[in-house]
């Protein structure tokens, strides 16, 4: 311990700091804290002598620091070399690692944040653009700190650098090597000004020297257990994969991957694989998968008769195991038989593996389970689901069918044009004083900086637009910001015209008399948004499906005594409640509403304060800044309606267009949630009505209305609505499609097709309208007709992850003679 504290004298170091380096790789290492230490510190210190050669700064060293540097280079190299035996062994991503002086040199730290602004103030960037591939940062043939140079997600600054999430041993080799070159000795000297006491001392080196023995016996020491018998896996995988055989090993052909779609020969269903293995006979005995959604498929091998290829030997006593997610949307279907044993998620013992065959049809590739995401992070152009490399920078991922000139382009338009349309948006809020909403008390003012402050974060470039998901997440920014401007103006319009029909406001507390517990109004219904006939505390209410309804979060002291249990959230008719008098303190409450951002108790008045959105929503009095507020929050949903309209008609080269949408939904969307972000978009921009009609504002509104008599199930009401609307504006096609899905919903189907063709006629990209006519023709089991509208549907929008499954189960259908 002595001779430890020696060797650090100069140089203490924090261990929780070092050993994020490792950790949990070197798991065994850290476990044992005096191993922990060892590695850790020999991170730090085995590179503070001078070396010579192209290791650690790509130039020669001095002419005498040959001899002495001999041994500390080696052992570099070897801890180099022990993270390169290991780049292909898998394990889970490291947490990000901040270090800080003395773990790192501060000169040298100061040096590379100089550098680093060199490099950002003259724009030169990582020169090969395979920013993300961690082989070649892990590489010997740039320089050693070229990883902490080019990487984005490094944070460098003059007393601390951090590194990201790390993912693999070629990223930990290169966060080693810029350790080392931030220490050495080398690099320390070249910097002006430097004393030769900042130098380390001959009993530095050697203690340093000898901590780096002991970190790579350890290393040694856990590479023959865990990664060791990991890589020994992978290796056996590989050779199972390849069909080679030895004297004493033998095993079956292995004919799917990880992330490869197969389907089910005789159930029908598709599902991704997400695992495979190989075990004898008697361990398959009670094996069992927990979960209702992932099913565990056993093939025995068997021999082959004498009129098959004899490619490949299998042991008789061996079994293939795959572990598949099944696409949620097709074990739901009626269609497809599932007996006890597949829902209870046991094993199924198939004979062959005729039963999984590979999916190819590439309108059939994307399945949709919950936990896909916990496997795979894209779905490539080859139509596999993987994890592989980050795309950030790597347009070569994209669909095939669009060049990476053409989706590059869509990328940059779009993220230009959200910014555009940003820059437009602060005009109406940049003429408001700016002195005035910075006062509190006016809660108008107050939700007039939190609109400014949006459309501020959405304008920041917080990622490159380099970046393969960057024209997508400029994308949400715009869509999030356009639904909550039109949800504030149609909200507030919608409660505004029954506010008079309500008796209590938001904040205010009020008590249940039927049973007793005392609850704060959240919100508030005019009618009830659920069906409320057979509740039983409405008995003795007549028409309670007439009578307003109140959102409380209830007491929850006071719902132990009446219900035995604390309750989150109440929805009750007006009629059942009373205002509740002396409230001194707040509410016991489950939701916390004392110290939510968007709730305040008020001890004087002995209610709570909504925020500014809510009072605007629920046409509550906001001040004298009131109207100011209400003519900024039309003016921004004008310039969106105008933006949306020039993006949908084309007239706006400064902004982007549908095609470059479509191009993102087709080539951009890795997985299912970054293309609902910009199918939603796309949707948005259906609904607005034409610039050239008078009322086109006021159809906008007039379909929002029909969309939530729609959902409420008021089918006459909402279909009266649509058809006035085509009335007034023939061309307004979402409304055409909402009339088809109305009629769809009433049971007539030629009226429903009729409408969906209109649509169509207007937009020929309409995804809905063609899935619509597909499901109604799968419904007359007309299934050509069906396959070839599904088809053309997913051509347009290949992740409607629904419409893939039904196209199945009509190819499924049409194979089986069903077809009419």
């Amino acid at each position: 311990m002595i001779m430890l504290q020696h060797a650090l004298r100069r140089r203490p170091v924090r261990r929780s700091r070092c050993e994020a380096v490792i950790n949990p790789i070197l798991s065994n290492i850290i476990a044992s804290s005096s191993r922990g230490r060892t590695y850790s510190q020999a991170l730090a210190f085995s590179s503070q002598s001078n070396i010579s050669g192209d290791d650690a700064c790509g130039k020669k060293g001095s002419e005498n620091s040959g001899d002495k540097n001999r041994v500390p280079r080696t052992l570099y190299r070897q801890l180099l070399s022990w993270c390169r035996r290991y780049d292909s062994t898998p394990f889970n991503p490291l947490p990000p690692m901040t270090l800080t002086p003395p773990t790192v040199n501060s000169l040298s730290l100061k040096r590379l944040k100089e550098m680093r602004t060199f490099l950002e103030a003259n724009e030169i960037t990582y020169p090969n653009h395979d920013f993300d591939d961690m082989a070649s940062f892990g590489g010997t043939a740039r320089h050693p700190a070229h990883y902490a140079m080019y990487k984005d997600d490094v944070v460098v600054k003059e007393n601390m650098i951090t590194f990201p999430e790390i993912k693999d041993s070629n990223q930990l080799r290169a966060i080693i090597r810029t350790i080392y070159w931030l220490n050495n000795q080398n690099t320390i000297s070249s910097i002006e000004g430097l004393d030769y006491a900042d130098k380390n001392s001959a009993d530095d080196t050697k203690e340093q020297i000898s901590l780096a023995f002991d970190a790579i016996k350890n290393c040694n020491q856990l590479s023959s257990g865990e990664l060791h018998s990991r890589r020994n896996k992978r290796e056996y995988n590989i050779r199972v994969r390849g069909g080679g055989q030895s004297e004493n090993e033998e095993h079956p052909t292995v004919e799917y991957h990880v992330g490869q779609v197969v389907k089910h020969g005789r159930k029908k269903w598709r599902g991704v694989v997400v695992g495979w293995q190989i075990k004898k006979e008697e361990e398959n005995k009670g094996s069992q998968l927990g979960s209702l959604t992932t099913k565990q498929y056993s093939f025995t091998p068997v021999e082959k008769s004498d009129k098959e290829d004899d490619d490949s030997s299998t042991a008789p006593d061996a079994k293939v195991q795959y572990t598949v997610l099944v696409d949620l949307n097709d074990s739901q279907s009626d269609s497809y038989d599932f007996d006890e044993s597949t829902l209870l998620g046991k094993p199924i013992t198939l004979e062959k593996q005729v039963d999984l065959s590979p999916v190819d049809d590439p309108s059939l590739l994307r399945v949709h389970n919950s936990l896909i995401q916990q496997y795979f992070t894209k779905f490539d152009a080859k139509g596999h689901f993987g994890t592989g490399v980050d795309a950030d920078a790597n347009v070569e991922n994209t669909d095939e069918s669009k060049s990476p000139v053409e989706f590059q382009n869509s990328r940059l338009a779009i993220v230009r044009g959200v910014r555009e349309i940003g820059n437009r948006l602060l005009l109406p809020l940049s003429e408001s004083n700016e002195e005035e909403q910075e006062e509190a008390d006016d809660d108008a003012l107050l939700l007039l900086s939190s609109l400014k402050s949006s459309l501020q974060s959405m304008m920041i470039d917080d990622v490159s637009s380099k970046k393969h998901n960057s024209a997508i997440l400029s994308l949400a920014k715009l869509y999030n910001f356009h639904v909550k401007v039109n949800a504030l103006l149609w909200t507030r319009k919608s409660n505004r015209q029954h506010k008079q029909d309500i008796k209590y406001s938001l904040g205010q507390i009020v008590k249940h008399k039927v049973y007793g517990f005392r609850g704060v109004v959240s919100a508030w219904d005019r009618t009830p948004r659920v069906d409320v006939s057979k509740w039983d505390g409405l008995k003795d209410i007549e028409s309670p499906q007439e009578k307003p309804f109140y959102h409380l979060y209830p007491d929850v002291n006071d719902c132990i005594s009446a219900f035995g249990g604390p309750r989150h959230y109440r929805y009750v008719c007006e009629e059942n409640l009373e205002l509740s008098p002396h409230n001194r303190q707040p509410l016991e409450l489950s939701a916390d509403l004392d110290h939510h951002e968007e709730w305040k108790w008020d001890a004087e008045r002995g209610q709570y304060v909504p925020s500014a959105e809510m009072k605007f929503m629920y046409a509550e009095d906001l001040g004298e800044n009131e109207n100011t507020l209400i003519t900024a929050v039309r003016n921004l949903r004008k310039i969106l309606t105008d933006c949306l309209l020039d993006i949908r008609d084309g007239d706006d080269n400064d902004l982007f267009s549908m095609d470059d949408l479509f191009c993102q939904l087709q080539s951009g969307a890795e997985n299912l949630e970054d293309a609902t972000v910009v199918q939603d978009l796309i949707k948005e921009i259906w609904k607005e009505s034409s610039p050239n009609n008078p009322q086109s504002s006021y159809l906008r509104d007039q379909l929002d209305e029909g969309i939530l008599l729609l959902v409420e199930g008021k089918y006459e009401s909402a279909l009266d609505t649509f058809s006035k609307i085509v009335a007034s504006d023939p061309l307004y096609g979402e409304a055409w499609n909402k009339k088809a899905t109305v009629h769809y919903m009433m049971g007539e189907k030629d009226n429903s097709i009729k409408a969906a063709e209109e649509a169509l006629k207007i937009d020929h990209r309409n995804f809905q309208a063609l899935a619509g006519i597909g499901l109604i023709e799968m419904d007359s089991s007309h299934y050509d007709k069906a396959i070839e509208s599904f088809r053309k549907c997913l051509d347009i929008h290949p992740w409607l992850v629904t419409v893939s499954s039904r196209l199945s189960r009509c190819m499924s259908k049409k194979d089986s003679g069903f077809s009419k």
